[in-house]
């Protein structure tokens, strides 16, 4: 893994601090200004099991109550009814309260995922984001490092599969050869090959022919690119409109396309098609091979021979499609991407199962994985934690800084300087306390966070205790 990371700098004389600061992961991961990781609304975060396909929305989520209240009216008491100035009340289960109107917070369908989904790390991106982690030497929060990975589509490797693959064999999904770019179906990874990468496979040739003759009184005009498309009384205006379509404006149900076509009557544009239909444009495959034919003379004609003699080099389907997170900005709109970002906020706000999946790259990379407490927070750092001996002996300074740490935990590296050497002590003095604490952080006596919080690991106090704390580390360690 390659090392981006700055090395530990001796400590300075305007500043104490130590030299462990929080990773900054910008755009090259480990350099640049920080990135802000959102931390989501996902509740408490701790770990389960195995990373698994999500296979549904993962729950409903409440709205706000439909008359926009905090609570109804409260039920008859002893006291009589309860007044009620707020409007009429029901009259029976299936009436409305009154007839305002509906209400502004109508039941929606929750959203239904068309794939699984699943998030991993890109290869090269983890790479420098473990060669930073190991420079550090910081212990870092497992959905920490799951959260950095998620918050750069570009930092992801999607895997997404087919929610009925299992049931289904022939429940596949499709991937565009040329540029990975997945789709729900293989003529859709077709289209999207012949409006992006027909040049990959055919010459285009012009070649003159005869001009349409007879009278025409207006031509189609594409609003989106200005190409005139014929005329609709001309026998090639349907396959005209198909092709423009399929290279211009794949994005865009047919339908609407063929919705927002102008006829236009100026005579200088209908002379215009005229001009350019005395002009065809054939496709003359690339790498011919013998029984090939030389010219295709449409569009159509050229998807039929890229699927009769192209088709490995095209498109391929799959139960299971893998695709580089970067391609997600570019996706096609529709039920697909929604699927694929609708599952991304969610890991985004708990990212459970993203985090699960990192375990077992953490640990073949280098790094130890253990809990703080049988069901506390998963940390995982380069540097193997050790808990103390009550038997082991320190040097005075260090067992000082073990003593300031088990009585207030969580302090800042500058306050526990401060606090060991004095506020007033020689700068070498200060120097000597961050010697001793960078060396007690290197062998795993202490973890360092990376918002700058120190622990001392704990002291094994009892044989039930050592075998506990073993137990947090093999359950950390265990492949879920």
């Amino acid at each position: 893994m390659s090392s981006d990371s700055a090395e530990n700098n001796p400590p300075q004389e305007k500043s104490f601090e130590l030299d462990l600061s929080s990773l900054g992961f910008g755009p090259s991961w480990v350099s640049g200004p920080s990135e802000k990781v959102s931390s989501g609304n996902g509740g408490p975060r701790r770990d389960g099991d195995r990373p698994r396909f999500r296979d549904g929305p993962g729950g409903e989520r409440r709205g706000p109550p439909r008359d926009g209240q905090s609570r109804g009216p409260r039920r008859d008491g002893p006291g009589g009814p309860r007044r009620d100035d707020r409007g009429p009340r029901r009259d029976d289960r299936g009436a409305r309260r009154d007839d305002r109107g509906p209400s502004r917070y109508d039941d929606a369908p929750p959203f239904r995922p068309v794939v699984a989904t699943a998030f991993f790390p890109d290869d090269a991106k983890f790479e420098l984001l473990g060669g930073a982690m190991k420079k550090s030497k910081m212990t870092y929060e497992l959905f920490e490092v799951a959260r950095l990975i998620l918050d750069k589509e570009d930092r992801l490797s999607i895997v997404i599969r087919h929610l009925e693959a299992e049931q289904r064999p022939d429940a596949l999904l499709a991937v565009s050869v040329p540029d990975g770019h997945p789709f729900l179906t293989e003529a859709e990874a077709v289209s999207h090959v012949m409006s992006r990468h027909l040049d990959k496979f055919f010459d285009v040739v012009e070649v003159e022919v005869e001009a349409p003759k007879g009278a025409f009184l207006m031509v189609a005009k594409c609003p989106q690119t200005g190409k005139l498309l014929g005329a609709p009384t001309h026998h090639s205006y349907q396959r005209n409109l198909r092709e423009h379509h399929a290279r211009h404006c794949p994005n865009v149900p047919f339908d609407a396309f063929k919705g927002r076509i102008e006829m236009v009557r100026e005579q200088e544009q209908i002379d215009a098609w005229l001009k350019s239909m005395s002009v065809r444009s054939e496709y003359a495959p690339k790498d011919r091979k013998e029984g090939e034919p030389e010219r295709l003379e449409s569009l159509d004609a050229a998807r039929g021979f890229l699927q009769a003699f192209r088709k490995d080099l095209v498109a391929k389907t799959h139960p299971w499609v893998r695709f580089a997170g970067r391609l997600l900005e570019e996706m096609n709109p529709g039920p697909l991407r929604d699927s694929v970002r609708y599952a991304l906020e969610q890991q985004r706000a708990f990212p459970l199962d993203t985090a699960n999946g990192i375990r077992g790259r953490l640990r073949k990379e280098g790094f130890h994985l253990y809990k703080k407490g049988s069901k506390g927070i998963t940390y995982a750092c380069s540097v193997r934690r050790r808990c103390r001996d009550p038997k082991s002996t320190f040097s005075d300074p260090m067992a000082r800084i073990f003593d300031s740490l088990d009585r207030k935990p969580a302090q800042q590296a500058k306050d526990l300087v401060l606090a060991l050497a004095g506020e007033n002590a020689e700068d070498a003095a200060k120097s000597q306390v961050l010697t001793d604490l960078s060396f007690l952080i290197g062998e795993g006596y202490i973890a360092n966070l990376p918002d700058g919080r120190l622990f001392a690991q704990p002291i094994l106090s009892s044989q039930a205790q050592a075998k506990e704390e073993a137990a947090n580390d093999e359950a950390a360690e265990e492949t879920k």
